[in-house]
């Protein structure tokens, strides 16, 4: 197991979160410009609530970070945080998902897990993540199904 020289944080890409910041808070000006309409059809106002969750969860996206460091693995900014020291991890394993075969990589410790998405991250992104796991967490904590799927993405 290696030393990781410095903290490495992980989010959303730059163009994405600039989409975001554009079409959340014009989604929610637009809720609530409905709302204030005269003459509205009933249907309409079922139609606001889910306007404003959009909003919300397109605002909170953006707050998303991985964070690697020496000791642990912090993923903060959504409504589940997670902690993870190195030394808790019982096991690594990968999954290939959907129509375009995206790699899901799984870290299991204690009880819970968390799950990194290559669909959340860029592919440059995703591979160093990746890079860090090998370098810092045991071999044997890898499957085999990791390793293979690791070999086509790389």
């Amino acid at each position: 197991m290696k030393q990781i020289p410095t903290e490495e944080t992980f989010s959303s890409p730059q163009w994405l979160k600039i989409l975001c910041y554009f079409f959340g808070p014009l989604i929610i000006v637009t809720g609530f410009g409905l709302l204030i309409q005269k003459d509205l059809p009933q249907e309409i106002i079922f139609l606001v609530p889910l306007l404003l969750l959009i909003a919300v969860s397109m605002l909170m996206y953006t707050r998303l970070k991985l964070i690697i460091s020496n000791t642990d693995i912090r993923f903060t900014g959504g409504l589940k945080q997670h902690q993870i020291l190195w030394t808790d991890i019982t096991g690594i394993d990968m999954k290939m998902v959907g129509k375009y075969q995206t790699p899901i990589c799984t870290l299991y410790y204690g009880k819970k897990s968390l799950e990194l998405n290559r669909g959340f991250y860029l592919k440059r992104q995703f591979n160093r993540i990746l890079s860090l796991l090998e370098m810092k967490a045991a071999p044997e904590l890898f499957t085999e199904k990791y390793q293979g799927i690791r070999r086509q993405i790389s």
